[in-house]
């Protein structure tokens, strides 16, 4: 397997034994998580973020059109693996739904991890959920504009309405286009939240422009997990405002979970 891009935050002093990984979602990289990273090592985390095959500062592998959901799960498993401690995954939309994937065990045995964070994850059944929004004229992203990474297209996705022009612009250009078999084998592969057997935690963003309050309420439930909202928050939830709140959930969750190294 080649190497991934794999950046790292170290805390000023350690305060939670468990270090976070976290996974970036559809046409992102490990870039997205600059300024959370650096704020979760502040809080006391020791933070990992990895772009998969294609995506961040990782070269277009041979075939890349022919990639799938599996390959980026089977890096994600070997982050786990290189990390050489349990830690707590935090998977953002795309990446939320290969989170699911392996703690399911619908891709392999289940690595061995403290908890999993889903923030604005994609749901248990992405195809379901884009057919029940056509069907009932519930208000959708442009998808073809998105998938050319339009300007307006992204801000209305991903972003709050006022986001500076120059930030907009400098969090698109690193975008990069998904191999349709991504998202092909995202619809025909399934998580199975009942096979579950780790601590879960649901984060929304309140106006998430793809995947809405509704469906993380449903995804919390499927996993019967907490669920915390971030208000006023969009899609990209790492790159907002509200940031801090999602922060502070991961905070409570780390304490619950793997325990706090020194007191809060």
């Amino acid at each position: 397997m080649a190497t991934l891009e794999h950046l790292i935050s170290y805390p000023v002093q350690r305060r939670y034994r468990a270090p976070l990984l976290l996974i970036h979602g559809a046409w992102h990289g490990a870039w997205c998580w600059e300024a959370a990273r650096e704020d979760l090592a502040a809080r006391g985390f020791e933070a990992h973020a990895i772009s998969v095959r294609g995506h961040g500062g990782n070269p277009a592998p041979p075939g890349h059109w022919r990639s799938t959901i599996l390959d980026y799960a089977r890096e994600v498993r070997g982050a786990i693996a290189a990390l050489g401690s349990q830690p707590i995954v935090v998977g953002h939309s795309a990446g939320g739904y290969v989170a699911q994937l392996l703690i399911t065990g619908v891709v392999g045995p289940r690595p061995p991890l403290a908890g999993a964070v889903l923030l604005c994850s994609s749901p248990t059944n992405i195809g379901a959920y884009f057919l029940d929004r056509g069907l009932r004229g519930a208000p959708m992203v442009n998808l073809p504009a998105l998938l050319r990474r339009e300007p307006a297209a992204v801000r209305q996705a991903l972003f709050r309405p006022d986001i500076p022009d120059a930030e907009l612009e400098r969090h698109r250009a690193r975008m990069v286009a998904e191999p349709p078999l991504v998202t092909l084998s995202s619809m025909l592969l399934r998580p199975r939240p009942a096979a579950c057997r780790l601590p879960v935690l649901v984060i929304a963003a309140e106006r998430d422009a793809i995947f809405d309050l509704d469906v993380q309420r449903e995804t919390a439930r499927a996993y019967n997990a907490p669920l915390v909202v971030a208000p006023g928050a969009a899609h990209d939830l790492m790159l907002d405002p509200a940031w801090p709140i999602a922060a502070e959930a991961i905070e409570r969750f780390a304490r619950e979970t793997s325990g706090a190294l020194l007191p809060i």
